[in-house]
């Protein structure tokens, strides 16, 4: 619940140890560099380190080296044993030898297949007792091998003696035969023209091919047999490669991805031509103890100095416990808070907290939410805690209220109804608003202070004139409606109104007396009257804009009862149905309204007045990508 205080940090140090010191000493430390020669006096003689882009290149090499040797990858903290061009050299060499075999494995395969192809035809030639050359050097006949189908194959043995053909059957099917037929060269293409009618396959055979088709297979599986042993012999080599160097390659993927680390910090750098290093940034106050036996251990020269002693801007480190913690999201859409001011993480989750339910309040869809919230929870998801937060609060608010699943009669609310008791909900939502209104000017006020601004402590429409000007105007107000009377003398609520006004008028003008400024800059009269009017404008509209609270509790009501008219219309079976469906709907999109209109609330009215949200996020060197 507070900005976790930074100290700066300036080091050098022998440029030989500083891998070492960077992968032991400043990773894990919580520092955050900056640039060096940004933050170093001019005059220094030192120039930025080169960044070496060839690491990022090996990284991938080496995850893809092992998802080749299917090593799975495993993270942990490695020491840098080896330079970067010795890890370099083993994952060319490994990637080579492994890329090697994988080629000869696809040559092997691919001539597995060639073989296999060229020998399936031959399977249905294998009883065949002459040499296939034989068949290719017939000079006055033609032959022709292939298929056809059975009851076609006894049609033409039944026409057989009409042409000059003479058929061999080498296998036959249920369905199908295989068959080589012969025919003079002069009626080769009539008989090819009538086998064709006949639906007869021709099978091509190449003409490389020679032998006797029994002997050709003998061989030609003694090659298949070779080849496949000599594949798994191949595979059999990776896994002993896997074996024997996997866990080498995973260290020297872990140690490139250190040196990478080390390379981006490098680039925060500077050095100079005698061989020093020269480093600046930040470390939370509470981390420095831890570095400096490190530091003072590994002879590195350090200077240590306070936020407002640099130029450089600090970054903003929140602390929150974890309940707290979930609620950072919603600040941090609004922006980091800048060193100097309140984290306002605290007064978000209580405000969104209470806001969500009171316009949200059931209990049956408050539980839905917080299930949802939980289920996100444990995928990891940011959002899943600030879910719950508004599931628990929709809860509370719905026993408040007596509403279950936006039914009213299963359990007695401890208030009346939203619905029944609109007045009292307007007054509270705007009551609500001028409270946390006051709060934001008087968190305004304790950052000025930080800030040391007397001007806005003082005499700004968010400080202390505008907060006695507000609570005056409230006053008055108040008073007027409770019981027609003022709580504070007419005279008195006059005198402090002009006065804070006049105060928040000429703000500028004071400001320059006190700090005896006579370069000052005019300021027209007619440019301040205006954004004195905007200031009336602003906290009517802002107090006004809490009504908002009541409204959307209505409507959470009148939408929920719309729901329950409509299931009503139908049997059991659909009003349960309609029952069912009208709640996810309520959830969704009402959900999803209430939601909007609680950031609203929180980034226009309440952080408009004291937030800037113009600060530097904490990222320590472990945490960047």
């Amino acid at each position: 619940m507070a900005i976790e205080r930074m100290k700066f940090l300036s080091m050098t140090g022998n440029e030989r140890e500083l891998d070492f010191i960077i992968a032991n000493d400043l990773i894990g430390s919580g520092f955050q560099p900056e640039n060096t020669l940004k933050v170093l006096e001019k005059g220094w003689k030192v120039t930025y380190f080169s960044y070496d882009s060839t690491i990022k290149e090996y990284i991938k090499k080496a995850k893809e080296l092992l998802n080749e040797m299917d090593v799975p990858y495993v993270k942990k903290q490695v020491e840098l044993k080896k330079k970067l061009e010795e890890i370099k050299e083993d994952i060319d060499s490994k990637s080579q030898e492994i890329s090697s075999i994988y080629t000869k494995i696809e040559e092997n395969e691919d001539q597995l297949a060639k073989i296999e192809e060229s020998i399936m035809p031959i399977e249905h030639l294998k009883n065949l007792p002459v040499a296939l050359e034989q068949l290719y050097n017939l000079k006055y006949m033609k032959f022709r091998f292939g298929k056809i189908s059975l009851e076609n194959y006894e049609q033409l043995n039944n026409e057989l003696a009409n042409l000059d053909v003479l058929i061999l059957e080498l296998e036959k099917t249920d369905k199908e035969a295989w068959i080589l037929y012969f025919t003079p060269d002069k009626l080769a293409e009539k008989v090819d023209s009538y086998f064709k009618v006949m639906k007869f396959e021709r099978v091509w055979l190449q003409q490389e091919i020679i032998g006797r088709p029994a002997d050709i297979l003998t061989k030609a599986k003694e090659q298949i047999t070779k080849t496949k042993n000599n594949t798994e012999d191949l595979k059999a080599k990776l896994i002993d490669i896997r074996e024997q160097n996997g866990r080498e390659i995973l260290n020297d993927l872990l140690q490139l991805e250190l040196l990478e680390k080390i390379n981006k910090v490098k680039k925060y750098m500077a050095h100079d031509n005698k061989g020093s290093f020269y480093i600046v940034g930040w470390i939370p106050k509470d981390n420095l103890q831890e570095l400096l036996p490190k530091l003072n251990k590994d002879n590195v020269e350090y200077v240590i100095k306070n936020h407002d002693e640099v130029i450089s801007t600090p970054p903003t480190k929140l602390r929150n416990n974890r309940l707290i913690k979930p609620f950072e999201s919603i600040v941090k859409m609004y922006g980091t808070p800048n060193y100097t001011e309140m984290d306002p993480t605290f007064f978000v989750a209580i405000t969104a907290f209470l806001m969500f339910g009171f316009m949200f309040g059931d209990v049956g869809q408050g539980l839905v939410i917080g299930i949802i919230g939980a289920i996100l929870t444990i995928r990891k998801s940011n959002l899943g805690p600030v879910l719950i937060a508004g599931g628990i609060s929709a809860i509370i608010f719905g026993f408040l209220y007596g509403s279950v699943f936006g039914n009213e009669d299963i359990i007695k609310g401890l208030v009346p109804s939203p619905m029944d008791n609109i007045t009292s909900m307007l007054v509270v939502g705007i009551a609500s608003g001028a409270i946390l209104i006051i709060l934001a000017m008087i968190f305004n006020i304790k950052n000025e202070i930080k800030n040391k601004d007397v001007g806005k402590v003082l005499f700004d429409k968010n400080g202390i004139a505008g907060l006695v000007f507000y609570i005056v105007i409230l006053a008055l107000i108040v008073g007027f409606l409770v019981n027609g009377q003022m709580f504070i003398s007419l005279s008195i609520s006059v005198t402090l109104i002009v006065v804070t006004l006049l105060l928040i008028l000429f703000k500028d003008n004071i400001e320059n007396l006190i700090n005896k400024n006579k370069a000052r800059q005019k300021v027209s009269i007619i440019e301040k009257i205006f954004e004195i009017i905007e200031m009336l404008i602003s906290m009517a509209s802002n107090t006004i804009s809490f009504v908002r609270l009541a409204a959307f509790a209505i409507n959470h009501v009148g939408l929920c009862m719309a729901v329950y008219i409509l299931a009503n219309m139908f049997g059991t079976t659909g009003s349960l149905i309609v029952a069912i469906i009208g709640n996810i709907i309520v959830i969704a999109l009402e959900g999803l309204i209430v939601a909007i209109q609680v950031l609203r609330l929180e980034y226009y009215e309440l952080f408009s007045r004291f937030y800037t949200g113009d600060g530097k996020e904490y990222i320590p060197i472990e945490e960047q990508k």
